[in-house]
């Protein structure tokens, strides 16, 4: 993709180290990235350009707004990632009416205003660098929580790996460093540990910053020129945000002290606590930095073990790791890009058995072959197009110009892989010119549906063995429903990620195709198991009666719309309709 990161930067921040750091993993990736700000204190080899993004004069932050806009088109970026309100703000204005997606990252408390709280000026889709922040932005602006992710800030695993735990962490007094800027409420805060800290034999220096009548050393080492050594030097760190987490990752025990709170010692027991203030940093009911000067020294006076600072480095690894968040990232561009050029629902049906004759079935997922002939005439005359799931995310990563997009785009899916489907669906649905996405299991050995059989219903053959291969032939596109039907909710975490792998590598293994999109079985699915699935390598996953409004806002939770034996032409028009997904949320509140 072409991705424009816009700053307004007059001096370094952890703004623009944190754009900074996607900009290179992109780049790696194979991505072209621009930067424009104010200025420029990160090196890196994204186009650069500079401009006043932050600038009080109305008439030169239009002259600023047209100019962006000529570069979006010049350069036909796809999408742009603001880092600041300004940013935001200029990126809204430069965009009006240009097919271009518009994501941004919140990383601190936003002021308040009516025209915030009137229209969203943060685009398509809006990223929270921590739970307080999305909180935020729902309660005071009312922002759809849809479209807000919380996605941590993302730090380079190269620059701040695991150091060996600090030998000197039982001595009495310490090697500590205090991290951070020293102006506002961070001045306020360092004030009130030097005051605390002073008499108590520690050794102190202050990085970042300067206080007037301080005896603690200064080191004015920029935020850039930090690493993990630099953090090995100390028994212990304080500061809040991004030093947290550097510190974390390299092995070093670790005080979170930020503009709004006092968090503490992060140990395991409140590591996840910590991450909804962003360690501090935001409390949405705090008056400023307060300390407690019990908490304070008792923290002081903690001996951490090296177990406890080694489980807080995988901990820190899993939530600010730059590989794991920069695909989340690019998954939320393609999002936003997809949204800005579609913003309609697309109906997804859900089928099972295409039988010649009605079943005697309690779970009634069929449709006889002459009424599914009906739904694929009705499907014709209304003008539907058919799209699978791997058509969709090239549109979606912007691979396909979305001239090409159906005007009134359909998804047909079935699950499990029956016989019938093969014999009875796929030439009906080439013979309307359509095409259907197959969930399939990912054991070749399973020949039935062993799990809907019991006394008064029959199992029902699923194609097996060497004879799955006539899939490839068919008019389907192969997806994975698993392994073997089991309910995700009654998997632990490793199972789930073990079916969840281990299904898309078999059948990609089986019929040499990539396999994009997972299936949950029974419709059944949980938030963890929408992240393993992308974390798993899918492009989608589908569930059955929840999800977003839209397929974007959740898509790994998507929504399908059950198609049963009775549903006719005037079901199907409901149930083909743009409005039917918004019905349905507010009926059933799922």
């Amino acid at each position: 993709m072409k991705i424009l990161h816009l700053l307004s930067q007059n001096h370094l921040t952890g703004a623009e180290v944190y754009a900074s750091t996607l900009a290179k993993a992109q780049q790696a990736d194979g991505h072209q990235t621009f930067q424009v700000s104010n200025g420029f204190f990160i090196e890196t080899s994204a186009e650069k350009y500079i401009c006043e993004v932050e600038t009080k004069s109305k008439i030169q932050f239009f002259k600023n707004a047209n100019w962006l806009r000529n570069l979006i088109k010049s350069k036909q970026i796809q999408v742009i990632h603001t880092h600041s309100r300004a940013a935001a703000k200029l990126a809204y204005w430069a965009r009006w009416g240009l097919p271009v997606g518009l994501v941004s990252t919140i990383h601190g408390q936003q002021h308040s205003s009516f025209s915030k709280k009137l229209f969203n000026q943060y685009g398509d889709m809006l990223i929270a660098v921590c739970e307080n922040i999305r909180l935020h932005l729902i309660k005071d602006f009312n922002y759809n929580p849809r479209r807000i992710s919380i996605i941590r800030n993302a730090i380079d695993e190269k620059l701040f790996s695991f150091h060996s735990a600090t030998t000197n962490v039982h001595h009495v007094h310490k090697k500590i460093a205090i991290i951070g800027r020293t102006t506002g409420p961070k001045k306020t805060r360092t004030e009130l540990l030097l005051r605390e800290l002073e008499g108590l034999g520690h050794s102190v220096t202050l990085i970042g910053g300067k206080l007037e009548n301080s005896s603690a050393v200064f080191q004015a080492i920029e935020h850039r020129d930090l690493n993990s050594a630099s953090y090995a030097d100390f028994d212990l760190v304080i500061g809040s945000g991004r030093v947290c987490m550097e510190a974390l990752l390299s092995g070093v025990p670790t005080i979170a002290f930020g503009e709004a709170e006092y968090v503490g010692l992060i140990r395991p027991l409140n590591f996840f606590k910590a991450l909804a203030s962003n360690f501090g940093d935001i409390n949405l009911k705090s008056s400023g930095p307060q300390l407690d000067s019990l908490a304070f020294k008792k923290d002081l006076e903690t001996i951490m073990s090296e177990q406890e600072i080694k489980t807080l480095h995988k901990l820190a690894m899993v939530e600010f790791s730059t590989t794991r968040l920069h695909r989340k990232i690019l998954r939320i561009y393609e999002s936003a890009f997809f949204l800005r050029n579609f913003s309609r629902w697309i109906p997804i049906l859900m089928y099972h058995k295409i039988p010649l004759e009605e079943i005697k079935s309690q779970h009634r997922i069929f449709v006889v072959k002459k009424n599914f002939k009906k739904h694929l005439q009705f499907f014709k005359r209304w003008g539907f197009q058919t799209l699978t799931f791997s058509e969709l995310a090239a549109f979606r990563r912007g691979e396909k110009d979305f001239s090409l997009f159906p005007k009134k785009p359909l998804i047909l899916t079935f699950d499990d892989g029956y016989q019938d489907n093969l014999d009875n669906a796929s030439p009906l649905l080439k013979q309307y010119g359509f095409r259907a996405q197959l969930f399939l299991l990912a054991n070749a050995g399973i020949a039935n549906n062993q799990w809907d059989a019991n006394n008064t219903e029959p199992a029902h053959e699923i194609v097996s063995g060497h004879a799955r291969q006539m899939w490839l032939k068919s008019a389907f596109e192969i997806g994975s429903h698993g392994f073997s039907h089991k309910k995700m909710t009654d998997l632990s975490i490793d199972e789930s990620m073990l079916e969840l792998r281990t299904s898309k590598e078999n059948l990609e293994k089986e019929f040499k195709v990539p396999i994009n999109t997972f299936a949950f079985t029974y419709g059944i699915t949980t938030e963890a198991a929408a992240d393993m699935a992308q974390s798993a390598g899918y492009d989608y996953a589908v569930n059955t009666d929840s999800g977003g409004l839209l397929i974007e806002e959740a898509p790994y939770q998507i929504f399908r719309v059950n198609i049963f034996p009775e549903d006719n032409a005037f079901s199907l028009w409901k149930k083909t309709s743009s409005w039917y997904r918004n019905y349905y949320f507010k009926k059933r509140n799922k």
